[in-house]
């Protein structure tokens, strides 16, 4: 990835798409996201050569679908291109990547997603805090827990912290969200070694892969407890009423609430 994607990734980081393209590490494969959406899935095949699937209605009309370069083949509502590394940067140029964010912009996938990435752009290079992975789930448990981030304890010790995100009309904030958030914190704590070191080692590879400059050590270590945060925002005369039967009923959570007001 380092060799072969070092382009996409200072993409990312750029002044056209910082904040907005998200690159998250999976199973010998990773995302790439826009707002949320997964813009495209890049597999390691043997040899030099990619799958990439895409959404269908992401990639119909554009001009990597018309370009004759790459053949697409349909697979359960995507396109596969099978790509040998020489054909990525021509694939993954920002002319066809804007035209893929285009189509994805004309498909509503939720207010919630799209806060999701609000608060990943806005957390950007800190110190104390990492946004590490989103849409978690394991090949244990199905459910998928928003965000998940690091939070600093001490020198380059940190803690996980399980971010849940809630806009403040959504019903489920006033009783469910709590069990949510306690189901979260209590499956990784009963499966901590497994998740300690699959981030410590996707926090090393991140790094090492230019995806973040802040926190500055090279590697961390990751220790308990963990912790969770139900992050809600706008709809705040219905949030309010409905985070306070929720503080009420769960004296101990921790929530935070944004407000659009001007």
């Amino acid at each position: 990835m380092r060799n072969d994607f070092d382009f996409l990734v200072k993409m990312s980081k750029d002044k056209d798409f910082i904040g907005e393209l998200d690159i998250a590490l999976r199973d010998n494969y990773f995302n790439l996201y826009y707002k949320g959406n997964s813009l495209a899935k890049v597999t390691f095949c043997k040899g030099d050569s990619y799958i990439i699937s895409i959404n269908k209605k992401f990639f119909k009309n554009t001009g990597a679908a018309k370009d004759t370069r790459f053949h697409a083949e349909p697979n359960n509502g995507y396109f596969e291109i099978i790509l040998n590394k020489k054909y990525l940067h021509p694939f993954f140029q920002k002319k066809y990547i804007n035209q893929f964010i285009s189509n994805i912009r004309k498909v509503n996938n939720g207010e919630e997603i799209t806060l999701e990435q609000a608060i990943i752009s806005d957390n950007l290079e800190r110190e104390e805090l990492v946004i590490i992975d989103r849409q978690i789930a394991d090949n244990t448990w199905k459910k998928r827990m928003d965000l998940l981030a690091l939070v600093h304890v001490n020198g380059n010790e940190y803690s996980f912290r399980v971010i849940e995100v809630k806009l403040g009309n959504n019903p489920e904030l006033e009783s469910i969200v709590a069990k949510q958030l306690n189901d979260y914190i209590s499956h990784i704590d009963k499966n901590f070694n497994d998740y300690k070191v699959c981030y410590e080692k996707q926090y090393e590879q991140k790094k090492g892969l230019n995806l973040f400059s802040a926190p500055k050590y090279d590697s961390i270590k990751i220790v308990q407890p963990v912790t969770g945060l139900i992050a809600v925002a706008g709809y705040s005369r219905i949030a309010t009423a409905q985070i306070a039967q929720l503080k009420k009923n769960n004296p101990k959570l921790k929530v935070k609430s944004f407000s659009y007001k001007l």
